[in-house]
């Protein structure tokens, strides 16, 4: 009997442990990939929200409410330019 062990099976045996490490690994980027597909579509969700809020608030201090001293000022403003008129 050969004391030494062919090539051949010498891959062949580093093919078959290397095979399921190969495995784990791969399940475990799959793993961490969809982990991080998430963060992202939360990020931009909360980005999204982020935006609409300070939308509201620009436009909320670009137009005067009714009821506020600016919109009644406008309004008395109106009238005298329609007097005018």
């Amino acid at each position: 009997m050969q004391g030494t062990i062919t090539r051949r099976t010498f891959v062949t045996a580093l093919g078959l442990v290397a095979l399921p490490l190969l495995a784990r690994a791969d399940g475990q980027d799959k793993d961490q990939k969809k982990e991080d597909a998430k963060k992202k579509t939360e990020e931009k969700k909360d980005d999204a929200k982020d935006k609409a809020k300070d939308a509201g608030d620009k436009a909320d201090d670009a137009v005067d409410r009714p009821g506020t001293e600016n919109s009644e000022d406008r309004r008395q403003d109106r009238r005298k330019d329609a007097v005018k008129d």
